[in-house]
């Protein structure tokens, strides 16, 4: 019920009811029309803070699900640009070294992606540094796969050419890994275990009972067979290509100078002769003269996961 409003007159002596005028009735609809809008408004902004709608919820569980997921993405690039990376060490400083092909340089091998404004488009979205930084992780690790494929496909072409040299070039093990005992001392410097000095390690020492077949690690001829200072009883082989190993400490030679072996064929038993601490096989690889780290050449009788364990311990122990 509307209110009703009088106004006394003094020379009536009584009270007049009052009309309001036309802009006073419209302007009393606005004000409350307006003060309804507010209200409406307030309790609409405090339920929608307090009270979550069922698809505003799943909104919610759905957007938290997704940035889990892009972390484990991102994760999971990250290990594979460490598996890659690997993979490129492998491919410039041991297969493609194998050719006397040259290391792709690093300028092709991690090229850019584009420009800044690349990723112009995903710098709205929730979370936008993680998105924009996995996908500029994809794209770079999906430029550095198609180079690394097409190095590949370049060796295969080289293998076919290069067969007879593949032949000579030590790639496995001497000892066999189910007769072997780890281990004991890797490629670099290290304290000499006799002598207490300070020294170079040449190559790496595998253990394995006295006896144990060594084996010859690729084609070449016996260059020498005999007694060799510290190193005892020794196998010396000229692979060609530049490539020599060296097999000390041994027990019983198998070989004679001047013999032509294969790759797997059995020149010498493992033994403790000269100066070796234990039975032991002391394996050396030699590059036109230079020294390189063994376990390197390990690749063709292992699993990946053993050469890794392998090359890992050689060059920490």
């Amino acid at each position: 019920m509307s209110n009703i409003f009088y106004k006394y007159n003094s020379q009536t002596l009584s009270y007049e009811r009052v009309y309001p005028s036309a802009s006073q009735k419209v302007w009393s609809v606005f004000r409350q029309l307006f003060i309804g809008i507010l209200i409406g408004v307030a309790l609409f902004s405090i339920t929608d803070y307090s009270f979550d709608s069922p698809m505003k919820q799943q909104l919610k569980k759905e957007n938290k699900l997704l940035l889990t997921q892009y972390q484990i993405l991102s994760k999971r690039v990250d290990e594979n640009e460490k598996i890659l990376e690997e993979l490129q060490e492998r491919d410039d400083n041991l297969y493609r070294s194998m050719f006397n092909a040259n290391p792709i340089p690093s300028s092709i091998r991690k090229p850019g992606v584009g420009g800044a404004d690349r990723y112009e488009h995903l710098v709205t979205l929730h979370n936008s540094d993680l998105i924009i930084s996995t996908t500029a992780k994809l794209d770079m690790m999906t430029k550095q796969l198609y180079v690394q494929s097409n190095s590949y496909d370049e060796l295969t072409e080289l293998m076919k050419i290069n067969e007879e040299r593949i032949k000579h070039v030590p790639s496995m093990m001497p000892l066999s890994s189910k007769q072997m005992k780890g281990l004991s001392s890797g490629f670099g410097m290290r304290v000499h275990p006799i002598y207490g000095n300070l020294r170079k390690h040449t190559g790496v020492d595998l253990n394995a009972n006295i006896g144990t077949p060594i084996y010859a690690t690729g084609n070449g001829v016996v260059e020498s067979s005999g007694w060799e200072g510290g190193y005892g009883y020794t196998v010396l082989i000229d692979h060609g290509f530049g490539y020599k190993t060296r097999y000390g400490h041994c027990y019983e030679l198998k070989v004679r100078v001047g013999q032509k072996v294969v790759r797997g064929q059995e020149i010498a038993t493992v033994g403790a002769t000269g100066a070796a601490t234990g039975p032991h096989l002391h394996y050396e690889v030699l590059v036109k003269n230079q020294y390189d780290n063994p376990a390197k050449y390990f690749f063709m009788n292992l699993t990946p996961e053993e050469y890794e364990q392998i090359l890992f311990e050689a060059e920490n122990r």
